[in-house]
């Protein structure tokens, strides 16, 4: 029952199997497949090829090896998302299933296809103190590397539990979006996540009853989740670690859901929020590197001033997706914030405040108490560095400006 082969187009197929007779470098293919979180689909894909004895078998070894470990993980992780979704049941209260875990199981058609680290669960905001009382009772505990949970309860979008002895991870949302996600999609308020609720569709998991996204909500939050994801925070460039993965993730959903997506719900929703360009960048990505989406790309892009599609971010955004940017130094995110403001007075405010920020942050960052006057070493400190950062980042000019254009997008109010 764990078998489903997702079907490779045939003229996918066949330029597949035409590079599988050139010399490639079958490390750096395996890297970059677990950069990008898709390590069971490459085995997957792979050994449905015609020509797979061009693959060494160690190679395959080592994929069938990855796959069949994902598929026993997620095997286990489903065994426990029933006794969690049991223990909802009985106290009776809702959940929606996110992400990974509904992913899996609905779209994929192959739970070892589809890698997971956790379980992301939405409640309402009403029920997040019975969600937590839940899971408390099932032996788990709250989880952080920083704040207490009040704060997150208060500040953020969701709040995490793990089972010490099961070692799963959940994170238990009722929003999708806080304050600290970059300005292009900081604008959903709580109405679109009532409207979430009133539309979600029932299936069955794990030998449970359970709610899922409807698709056109589910294809939102994945358009959604992927962009965020690129910039995780204001103070971060761009990230392309499992970027694919996540592409695979709507694409799987758009050749699932054909035919079932509410496409003028979908197009009026981006726009009230006005992330539109967010999504329909994003399914152009999709379309471009996962391909196979042409009549898709033309529903959801039908009747769009040109001007929504931009074609040079979603070449430069292709771009860094295929690039590990661990491959590379990383460049300071404060020089690409002074590099990315357009006016002189605006540079010069961001250079007084990357070079002198409050006490505050300093304390916090070099753990130094604020009445302590070694907090004035740390003033010092971060002018050389910044001398010694910028001194190295000079020749990395193309780099900076192709930070600098994805930065002023994504930190636009549109």
């Amino acid at each position: 029952m764990y078998c489903t082969q997702i079907k490779i187009p045939e003229d996918t197929l066949n330029k597949a199997e035409d590079i599988l007779s050139l010399s490639l470098d079958w490390k750096k293919i395996l890297e970059s497949a677990r950069w990008h979180g898709i390590v069971p689909l490459l085995y997957n894909n792979l050994k449905g090829l015609r020509k797979s004895h061009f693959i060494p078998p160690k190679v395959m070894d080592e994929l069938k090896t990855a796959y069949n470990a994902n598929l026993a993980r997620n095997m286990y992780i489903y065994a426990e998302l029933s006794s969690i979704l049991g223990a909802f049941r009985e106290k009776k209260v809702e959940i929606i299933l996110l992400k990974g875990a509904a992913l899996a199981k609905t779209v994929y058609g192959d739970i070892g296809l589809r890698p997971m680290s956790d379980i992301d669960i939405l409640v309402k905001k009403d029920d997040l103190s019975h969600a937590e009382k839940i899971f408390t009772g099932l032996g788990y505990l709250f989880y952080s590397n920083g704040p207490e949970a009040e704060w997150f309860r208060e500040n953020y979008y969701h709040i995490s539990y793990i089972h010490p002895k099961k070692k799963i991870p959940v994170d238990i949302h009722w929003h999708i979006i806080t304050k600290s996600h970059p300005i292009r999609t900081r604008n959903i308020d709580t109405g679109l996540i009532e409207r979430w609720w009133e539309r979600a569709n029932t299936v069955e998991i794990s030998g449970k009853k359970l709610l899922i996204l409807c698709p056109d909500d589910l294809i939102f939050h994945l358009s959604l989740h992927f962009l965020k994801h690129r910039f995780e925070s204001q103070n971060r460039g761009f990230i392309s670690k499992n970027a694919l993965i996540q592409l695979c993730d709507i694409s799987q959903t758009l050749k699932h859901y054909r035919g079932d997506i509410n496409w003028i719900r979908l197009k009026s929703e981006a726009e009230k929020y006005r992330i539109d360009s967010v999504i329909y960048n994003t399914l152009s990505i999709v379309s471009e590197i996962m391909g196979n989406h042409d009549d898709i790309y033309h529903d959801i892009c039908s009747g769009l001033a040109e001007e929504t599609i931009d074609k040079e971010l979603i070449r430069l955004t292709n771009k860094k997706i295929l690039i590990s940017e661990d491959a590379f130094p990383a460049i300071p995110n404060s020089f690409i914030k002074l590099q990315a403001e357009d006016t002189f007075q605006g540079k010069v405010k961001t250079f007084v405040r990357e070079m002198f920020p409050d006490p505050e942050f300093l304390s916090k960052k070099y753990s130094v108490p604020l009445t302590s006057k070694r907090l004035y070493v740390y003033y010092l400190i971060r002018r050389f560095g910044f001398a010694f950062k910028y001194r190295k980042i000079i020749s990395k000019t193309p780099r900076i400006k192709e930070e600098i254009i994805l930065k002023r997008w994504i930190s636009a109010k549109n």
